[in-house]
């Protein structure tokens, strides 16, 4: 779909207000044509051998005529402009919820490689880049087009040798104004991914601001600021200097067909060809074009400015998500929770895997502990088991079937994960925990929160449950935020529960009175705990430990540290910084 179509398309969602303009702007095109008619019929009119009174009343008629279809062309004119402004706004507004639902079916992949500022710059300035062709460019071209057809229409019924001279002037205009619309199209382009390029740094100056300060860089990322900002406006700069070339072109064309007019009309009503009406009417007409014409070429450039934003914005559009339910996916009725990862392998990209044929099971309501060196791929796993990616080769069942069999929305629906980087919402604390369940009561919501050891704190707060957490949580200290997501999570009541280092931030009290909350919730899930406190691991039914992407151990506590190495070895150096923090 190019973005001709993609505009119709738009256009198309209000079919009954897109029909009332057109005709609307046909009745007033048809009134505009015919005041110059009445023009040149007013100085017609003025005929030296009649009485003064006669001119009078003659010129007196063709005037009220000349103001009739003037107030006619306004009226319609301006009902036209109504009907369109609704076409435009809904055209607008279905564009917006149509982006809005693409990014958000899309797979964690797709964000993997799109950066934020980009998107956000297409959700807001491409699209808001469009409403002039949703707008004025719906309703000045059918006027523009119609005006023009209809002027032709009077230099035929008048004058079909200037007709034809009349005809190489617009086409002659049109051509200009693909030419300038052609030179201006890459420019366009390269305006909006620069503003995207100096949105996508603004984004992280403002998200990264503690880094920044932290490490005193504020001059380096002002420079980056400038450079964008100054390949924003060199592209800007460039595109008013070809758009300018356009209307003073256009004043020249219209002043030399005025001019030409003249001499032919002259000598035509000296030879007796034409009369005086005749030439006023033509050169009413011509007056006439002018404005049309300005705007056909105009509009011609603000649907290259558009074209420019709706090639980033169907780029969006036209993604298709690569996590997707299969035509025969099943509703989840009722979950256990057995979980078994067949020889799986799994990379972010084809080059390089993560995770090369990794086998385990955990039973329903067992906990699987999950260790690792760095970048050993336990992340990796807990993303792969509600299908945030798709695996690369082997397979992940649960309750022997496998999670590609299931629909997507069940699935995790079924599956609660607190992962390390907590995110919440500028929202009420009692809107973060019942973030998942939206009929959730208030009671729930305190359950989970004195579960997780936050009820005491909630209210000790003078709005309590009602207090707004900031942007990402920041009125909260990171043990809150921590706790307040186990919560989130817990609520959905999981029959799979995912903890990624979940109490790395909180105290070793409260993560025992979390740990002790949590049990007895445990015993009804299956829980896979990513983690680096002994006491948690040492609880675990079976822990799997990984290395480079591959099992190279499982079972469970007393097995492993007597006959597994690296576990072992990660097994003392936790247990001596967590010995030595303690003392």
């Amino acid at each position: 779909m190019n973005s001709a179509q993609m505009i119709f398309k738009y256009w198309l969602k209000s079919k009954k207000f897109f029909i009332l303009e057109f005709a609307f702007l046909s009745l007033s095109t048809i009134f505009y044509i015919i005041v110059p008619i009445f023009i040149g019929r007013m100085v017609g009119a003025l005929d030296p051998n009649r009485t003064v009174i006669t001119n009078i009343n003659e010129l007196l008629i063709n005037f009220f005529f000349v103001i009739l279809f003037a107030l006619l062309t306004y009226f319609f004119n301006r009902a036209a402009r109504l009907r369109g402004a609704e076409v435009s706004s809904r055209a607008v507004y279905h564009l917006r919820t149509d982006i809005n639902n693409a990014i958000s079916r899309q797979s964690f992949s797709y964000f993997d490689k799109t950066e934020t500022g980009q998107l956000i710059s297409r959700t807001t300035s491409d699209v808001e880049e469009t409403q002039q062709i949703f707008g004025m460019g719906l309703t000045l071209g059918l006027q523009s087009s119609l005006q023009i057809g209809g002027i032709i229409i009077g230099f035929l019924l008048f004058s079909i040798e200037l007709m034809y001279f009349l005809i190489i002037t617009i086409v002659s205009s049109l051509i200009l104004s693909y030419y300038i619309a052609k030179k201006l199209k890459p420019i366009f382009l390269e305006t909006r991914d620069s503003f995207g390029d100096l949105t996508n740094t603004i984004q992280e100056n403002i998200v990264g601001a503690e880094v920044v300060r932290m490490f005193s860089t504020q001059n380096k990322e002002y420079q980056k600021f400038l450079k964008n900002n100054e390949r924003f406006y060199n592209a800007s700069v460039d595109s008013v200097k070809y758009n300018s070339l356009y209307m003073p072109t256009i004043y020249i064309v219209i002043g030399f067909m005025t001019t030409f007019t003249f001499i032919i009309g002259g000598i035509s009503i000296i030879e007796g060809m034409m009369k005086l009406d005749t030439l006023i009417t033509l050169i009413a007409y011509i007056a006439a074009l002018g404005f049309p014409l300005m705007m056909l070429g105009q509009i011609l450039l603000v649907y290259i400015q558009a074209d420019a934003a709706l090639t980033r914005v169907r780029e969006v559009l036209e993604s298709a998500p690569e996590i997707k339910d299969l035509p025969d996916a099943i509703p989840i009725t009722s979950l256990n929770g057995d979980i078994e990862v067949d020889n799986v392998s799994f990379g972010y990209t084809s080059e390089k895997r993560i995770l090369k044929d990794v086998s385990f099971k955990v039973p329903s309501g067992k906990i699987l502990a999950i260790l690792g060196t760095t970048g050993s791929g336990k992340s990796t796993i807990i993303n792969l088991i509600p299908r945030f990616y798709e695996v690369s080769d082997g397979s992940i069942r649960i309750d022997q079937k496998n999670i590609r069999k299931y629909l997507l929305k069940d699935l995790r629906r079924n599956i609660g994960i607190v992962s390390q980087e907590t995110f919440l919402f500028d929202k009420s604390i009692a809107d973060n925990i019942a973030y998942g369940k939206k009929d959730a009561t208030l009671d729930e919501i305190i359950e989970a929160a004195k579960t997780t050891d936050l009820h005491n704190f909630i209210t000790s707060l003078p709005k309590g449950y009602d207090t707004r957490v900031g942007e990402r949580g920041t009125r909260l200290s990171g043990g809150q935020k921590q706790r307040l997501s186990i919560a989130r999570a817990l609520i959905i009541k999981p029959k799979i529960l995912i903890l990624d280092d979940s109490t790395s931030s909180v105290d070793v009290e409260t993560e025992y009175r979390i740990q002790k909350a949590l049990s007895k919730i445990m015993k009804k899930t299956t829980s896979i705990i990513i983690t680096q406190r002994i006491s948690t691991i040492r609880e675990a039914d079976y822990i799997l430990i990984l290395d480079r992407g591959r099992v190279v151990g499982f079972g469970t506590h007393d097995e492993l540290i007597k006959s597994n190495v690296l576990y072992k070895q990660i097994y003392e150096t936790l247990y001596q910084k967590q010995t030595t923090r303690t003392n």
